[in-house]
């Protein structure tokens, strides 16, 4: 019997309701995707860098805002992962296979190393338009009965 389970059900728990926290907070419900096909609209220079300069600022801050929040997800994933991995062990024995234990840890590398370019990424963008500010819709006056 796994003497820990409660806290793995508490630890999920706040994964899932930070993922779920996330999600309401934005307006996009597949920021990796719209990410990945917004990347190709970025300009580049002569030696293949990402020419941020010559982007658009609403562009940048797209990026970088989904950026950021697909990194928090890859990132809430990786340790309700290796939380559930710290407290099976003990259970897991010889049921699982070394090929599915090498397969998680290259995918939990993987992800690792998306997080961080999607770190560099979101810090370019917003250092690009630090000093930029988009215009401010007006609200509409309430009407009174």
């Amino acid at each position: 019997m796994l003497q820990g389970r409660g806290s793995v059900n508490k630890v999920t728990s706040l994964a899932a309701y930070g993922l779920l926290t996330m999600a309401t907070e934005q307006s996009s419900m597949r920021p990796m995707r719209e990410l990945l096909l917004q990347l190709p609209l970025l300009p580049i220079t002569q030696d293949h860098r990402i020419d941020y300069e010559a982007t658009d600022a609403d562009l940048l801050l797209e990026l970088a805002d989904k950026a950021e929040t697909v990194m928090n997800t890859i990132n809430l994933g990786l340790s309700a992962v290796g939380t559930i991995l710290a407290h099976a062990s003990p259970e897991v024995g010889s049921e699982i296979s070394g090929c599915t234990i090498e397969a998680l840890g290259w995918h939990i590398a993987e992800s690792a190393d998306a997080a961080a370019a999607l770190l560099s990424l979101a810090h370019a963008c917003r250092h690009y338009t630090a000093d930029y500010h988009p215009p401010q819709p007006k609200k509409a006056p309430m009407v009174t009965f």
